[in-house]
């Protein structure tokens, strides 16, 4: 029943292959390599779950041409866990590596997607064949699953697997949300919202400003009023690990020419939230002060995509350090449980486990740079971890 480094290695390359380069991040290099999107691994992903002796395979459409893959193995207890990793990778326009070769050198798998986050699905997918060969199963009900839209979208993937699993009235007791975290257990990071607001002025000739509204000038208060936020939110003590909140403007743009009067102007600011504030309360509170702020007319929009009852933004996800699931991958791993400064799937998932981490090999330090890679000791240890976990007899 034992897996060897290559069979993880290879697993994992074979995965890699496959491009799935988010359409928000597509280009040149990613449409020469072959359709854009996760639609072709998550239809290999689905065969190889069947091929496996999966007692239910199903390919969820998310978005057009995008479905979610989901395999369910059942197990020797009424346990449910579930593994999700995301099919999406970000772009390899700027890598400097061929991004989907996926060689295996100098004990590494190369490529995009190695590390953020295929080494979890070929890890899982090795154990799966070992225990199905050896004829053992694991003791809880396994659900693999693949989801779309996580790297750009909103999590779009991630929502809808929870509208998946409320429809079928699954209950998961444990969940595993597959990230680079140095093979540390992961019980919470900020959630955030983000948002544009236009400022709406009266176009002129420079020459003539009297005679014009200028959204430029008009949106140096919103500015400043965000800034006096931010720093209000740095005077409140933290409850949690995860410090405080922060506010940031991040982009502005406006203005059509040197010489006539701009007659809107967009900024761009993000939050980051903690646990106790509420994304949507948030992001309305933001709206809010420039409204206050700016002397000129503004309109707003989210630039996370609502949930489908229109809320905005994303909580923070945060679980106790001390809960059994962080506790025996602190244990397996030699890594206490920590907090990442880093969002991921975990935001769409308030009240779809009794318990959640987020785990994986590798550090998100390396993730999305022009060359990736995983180490394959680091996949040794991997599979060893979910041995422990699964418990496969």
């Amino acid at each position: 029943m034992d897996v060897t480094p290559e069979q993880l290695a290879e697993s994992v390359a074979s995965l890699v292959r496959i491009p799935s380069v988010n359409p928000l991040h597509t280009g040149p290099r990613a449409e020469a390599a072959g359709p854009i999107g996760e639609r072709v691994l998550a239809e290999h992903l689905a065969a190889r779950l069947t091929a496996l002796g999966a007692d239910e395979v199903v390919l969820d459409e998310v978005l057009d041409g995008r479905a979610n893959v989901y395999g369910r193995f059942a197990g020797r207890s009424e346990r449910v866990v579930l593994v999700d990793v995301h099919l999406d990778t970000v772009t390899v326009e700027h890598m400097t590596d061929p991004p989907f070769d996926g060689r295996i050198e100098d004990g590494h798998v190369w490529g995009r997607g190695a590390l953020d986050t295929k080494a979890t699905m070929g890890v899982l997918l090795t154990l799966l064949d070992a225990w199905r060969t050896a004829g053992v199963r694991p003791d809880p009900t396994v659900l693999v699953v693949g989801t779309v839209g996580e790297e750009a979208g909103g999590f779009t993937g991630a929502i809808r697997l929870g509208e998946w699993l409320k429809e079928r009235g699954v209950e998961v007791d444990q969940m595993v949300v597959a990230e680079p975290t140095d093979l540390a257990p992961v019980h919470g990071h900020k959630g955030g919202v983000a948002l544009a607001v236009t400022v709406h002025g009266t176009a002129a000739h420079s020459a003539r400003p009297e005679l014009g509204e200028n959204a430029i000038e008009a949106a140096t208060p919103i500015i400043d009023a965000f800034r006096r936020e931010h720093e209000r939110l740095q005077t409140i003590p933290p409850e949690t690990e995860l410090g405080t909140s922060t506010v940031s403007v991040t982009m502005i743009s406006g203005g059509t020419g040197s010489n006539v009067i701009p007659a809107e102007c967009r900024i761009t600011v993000g939050q980051r939230t903690i646990p106790g504030q509420n994304a949507h309360d948030e992001y309305h509170h933001l709206v809010e002060l420039a409204e206050a702020a700016s002397p000129l007319p503004i309109t707003h929009e989210s630039l996370i995509p609502p949930l489908p009852d229109g809320t905005c933004g994303a909580d923070a996800f945060y679980q106790p350090p001390d809960g059994a699931l962080a506790l025996r991958f602190a244990t397996a791993s030699g890594n206490a449980p920590k907090v990442a400064p880093f969002g991921t799937n975990a935001l769409r998932y308030h009240g779809v486990a009794r318990e959640l981490v987020v785990f994986g090999p590798g550090s998100i330090d390396d993730a999305h740079m022009a060359t990736e890679r995983v180490a394959i000791d680091d996949l040794v240890r991997l599979a060893e971890i979910y041995t422990d976990w699964l418990e496969p007899t």
